[in-house]
């Protein structure tokens, strides 16, 4: 591989690696998964460097990949109906635990919420709020119109609005 390619490489990577992390980490809810995923999508885009014409799709090559990947995750967990557990997401060390709990109740509540909506809709969210992609990105990464991308990311937030009104209010 050329000098050239390794700095291309390296400036994808530290340009991608968080939001790619956050957006896997959503799909698999495990870090150690997460981290996995990651990893195996730049050891592809490494191995696949100088086959990719269009600099400008990378971005959109890696989260595509990040993706599949992730699917083929929960795929095969659904197949061998067992749940990765990552003890690192049982051990929490706060320093004000009120507020640590109370913030990760109403992540929990937003993640449950968003399990149970449509995975379409739940995606665009997802890759919106994590990910940080632009509507045309995730239009193009869904296969869907930008149109589209919008509505079920308005339809979403509405839907968590009126959950997190609600819990405010004492109704859940």
């Amino acid at each position: 591989m050329q000098n050239t390619q390794i700095i291309d490489f390296t400036l994808v990577y530290n340009k991608h690696k968080k939001a790619l992390y956050h957006y896997v980490l959503k799909i698999t809810k495990s870090q150690m998964k997460a981290e996995d995923i990651v990893h195996d999508v730049f050891i592809k885009l490494f191995d696949n460097l100088s086959s990719i014409v269009d600099t400008n799709k990378i971005e959109f090559w890696v989260f595509k990949t990040a993706r599949n990947l992730s699917l083929d995750h929960l795929r095969q967990i659904k197949r061998n109906n067992l749940r990765d557990v990552d003890i690192a997401d049982c051990v929490n060390v706060a320093e004000d635990f009120a507020y640590t709990f109370e913030k990760n109740e109403i992540k929990e509540i937003i993640m449950n919420e968003l399990n149970n909506m449509n995975p379409e809709q739940s995606e665009v969210f997802l890759l919106k709020e994590y990910s940080g992609m632009s509507y045309r990105q995730i239009a193009e990464l869904m296969e869907i119109s930008e149109e589209l991308v919008k509505s079920r990311l308005y339809k979403v937030r509405e839907k968590l609005k009126t959950v997190i009104l609600n819990l405010n209010r004492g109704e859940l």
